[in-house]
């Protein structure tokens, strides 16, 4: 965006940006100082086990929405309507199963990482592999969320983009390593509240100026964006009620059921039926979030609909810029939806630092120094948190130089991760006869297809030229109906005919 079409912050958006960091901080020195003080790795890595259900409930949606979500989802539902909508079907069964499958089973057994319970069934071999597969994923996921809000927030507002990431980063990281997992669960239940303020702010004020709901209304059903149930089996469309409901059940069943960041707070509460009850109090926090951002979406389609602006802009960058357009001469209230998006952030990555200190420690160090005196662990889990929190700059920057299409690859990486730990810790529930054999050769298949499927697609799209950019598509702000003639056909895409013959390359990415 050129410079001077940058929209600006006014000094209390400083201040209530400011204010955000400065209660994390300072959240993480109430728990740094008080209790046991984080004196042992029970209460660093595990706040005691004495969670209640409702923090911990909070907590799990802040690390589930992160700000690649807030901004992404939006941009989804402006771009090719509401039947990315559908995926809130799918939170039930997946949160569902987790309740009353894995979380007894991870709790009954009193582990610290849900990766024990792989050498428990199988053997040591399956438990490191299924541990080095969850930091790389975390790893180069956390790069992307510190990075992507920063890179939105620089292209439309002119924001310092390292004054944003090192702000970010080094908070969360000095939050996180002083105050354990009890900091990290309270200020996400802070930033939680943080989160749905902001949107609902946006969506109250961009309501209002658009006309009033019913002339929202009459828009985005004007420009096709309301979408019916799509019952369509193939598996190449862009989103149908299939991709979504199934696909999404097994993403939440990954998410969910068997990612450290999510396990280990269940595992932090005070009971089992807790932990269980924590669940259950995902599912209406989800919904709304979901809700939010698709009604934003809706929103941004309603304004800007018919309307042609003298710039191009990144639909990765749109909701940055509807945000600042819509709040610029309310003060206080752009500052509000930055605190909500970088809130996602710090939560989403002091989660990653937090379970990614845990899997070192008791999967790859304490094996290893069984006589680890338990001041010399606690210190070693710090020294842990902070050493993911400087990696996790370095891929922010990393992020950087790779450009746009590192978002299409690090949701790949979840998939090709997500799905086959999944597989695995399935494989041993259900399977009584499965043994580690099995074990390693379904990882490595799976991963071996996932993979193949992947970059056989983004090898396909690149040659005939016809790669999707919902994400990065650079799009004149006009009626977005009218940005291409593949934006019809009730808000989904429908590419040439072309490009519409089946190959194993052109799976939904709710698959993948």
């Amino acid at each position: 965006m050129n410079p001077a079409q940058y929209k600006h912050f006014a000094v209390v958006d400083y201040v209530i940006f400011a204010l955000l960091l400065a209660a994390s901080v300072a959240i993480g020195l109430y728990y740094a100082l008080s209790g046991g003080r984080q004196r042992t790795t029970q209460e660093f890595l595990m706040a005691d086990r004495s969670m209640h259900c409702l923090p911990v409930s909070l907590s799990l949606i802040a690390s589930f929405q992160s700000a690649v979500a807030i901004i992404g989802v939006p941009a989804e539902i402006y771009a090719h309507g509401t039947q990315y909508w559908f995926i809130g079907c799918a939170y039930i069964l997946g949160l569902l199963i987790p309740a009353h499958v894995f979380i007894p089973v991870l709790y009954r057994l009193h582990l610290t990482s849900a990766y024990q319970y792989l050498e428990l069934r199988f053997s040591k071999t399956v438990r490191i592999c299924g541990t080095l597969t969850f930091i790389f994923q975390m790893v180069v996921y956390m790069g992307v969320c510190v990075y992507t809000p920063a890179f939105a927030l620089n292209a439309v507002t002119g924001f310092e983009l390292w004054g944003a990431v090192l702000a970010t980063g080094l908070v969360c990281m000095l939050y996180t390593t002083i105050g354990g997992l009890k900091a990290v669960i309270w200020t996400d239940v802070f930033q939680t509240v943080v989160m749905f303020a902001g949107q609902l702010a946006v969506i109250v004020v961009g309501v209002q100026r658009t006309g009033g709901v019913s002339e929202v209304w009459r828009k985005v059903l004007e420009g096709n964006r309301i979408s019916g149930v799509d019952l369509n089996p193939d598996p190449t469309e862009r989103h149908t009620f299939w991709t979504l409901g199934v696909g999404g059940v097994f993403l939440m069943l990954s998410l969910y059921g068997v990612n450290q960041a999510q396990v280990q707070r269940y595992l932090s509460a005070r009971t089992e039926r807790q932990a269980v009850r924590s669940c259950y109090m995902v599912f209406p926090s989800l919904q709304l979030a979901l809700a939010l951002s698709c009604i934003m979406g809706l929103v941004m389609f309603a304004r800007y609909c018919g309307e042609d602006l003298v710039m191009v802009i990144f639909l990765a960058q749109m909701v940055l810029y509807f945000v600042m357009d819509m709040l610029q001469d309310l003060p206080g209230l752009p500052g509000l939806f930055v605190a909500c998006l970088f809130s996602a952030a710090l939560s989403t990555i002091s989660s990653a630092f937090n379970s990614l200190a845990t899997v070192t420690m008791e999967d790859l160090i304490k094996p290893h120094f069984p006589s680890m005196s338990e001041s010399r662990a606690t210190l070693v889990s710090k020294a842990l948190a902070m050493s993911y929190g400087l990696i996790c700059l370095a891929m922010a920057y990393l992020t950087h130089l790779m450009g746009d299409s590192v978002l299409q690859v690090a949701l790949k990486i979840f998939g090709v991760v997500g799905g086959p730990i999944l597989g695995l810790f399935c494989l041993g529930m259900f399977f009584p006869c499965a043994n580690s054999t099995c074990s390693i050769c379904l990882v490595n298949k799976s991963q071996s297809f996932i993979r193949f499927v992947g970059q056989s697609g983004h090898s396909i799209c690149l040659v005939g030229g016809m790669m999707q950019q919902s994400e990065t598509r650079v799009c004149h702000i006009h009626c977005p109906v009218e940005c291409g003639d593949h934006l019809k056909d009730n808000g989904r895409t429908r590419p040439t005919t072309e490009s519409r013959q089946w190959s194993v390359a052109r799976l939904n990415n709710t698959f993948i």
